[in-house]
């Protein structure tokens, strides 16, 4: 299915883009996840992040020829506690590698409601970013 000049974005293809959680790797996704363009995958509590390797690699797996993006969260909202920093290095150490591999084409950051509160999640990353983001 394409669109036409007439329509709205001009005739030019969208991405599918969707959100995976570490916890809905087991479900049998991978025949819907084989139509999208990309999956931004997300650990939803900070807990589980110790994993983080080996849920990536099940995603890998599962979605093979889609593009993957990280999601990481700086507050633990699955616990609904902030997000410890060790935990936060590790997703942005592990982020910063995988892209440096081609793992991963992207990261992303949720920063909604959890910025300019004071957590130290937050301002690790806010001087991660700082000091890593002029790398190629």
């Amino acid at each position: 299915m394409g669109f036409h000049q007439d329509q709205p974005g001009g005739g030019r293809r969208r991405d599918l883009h969707v959100v995976l959680y570490n916890h809905q790797l087991a479900l049998p996704v991978r025949d819907h996840l084989a139509f999208c363009d990309t999956v931004t995958f997300w650990t939803w509590t900070a807990g589980e992040l110790p994993n983080l390797d080996p849920n990536f690699e099940a995603l890998e797996r599962l979605a093979p020829a889609t593009r993957k993006i990280l999601g990481c969260y700086m507050y633990d909202y699955g616990a609904s506690k902030p997000m410890p920093v060790d935990l936060m290095r590790l997703q942005c150490e592990r982020g910063l590698e995988w892209l440096r591999a081609g793992r991963i084409e992207g990261m992303i950051f949720l920063s909604n409601n959890s910025c300019d509160v004071g957590l130290e999640a937050v301002e690790f990353t806010r001087n991660w970013i700082a000091e890593v983001g002029d790398q190629k």
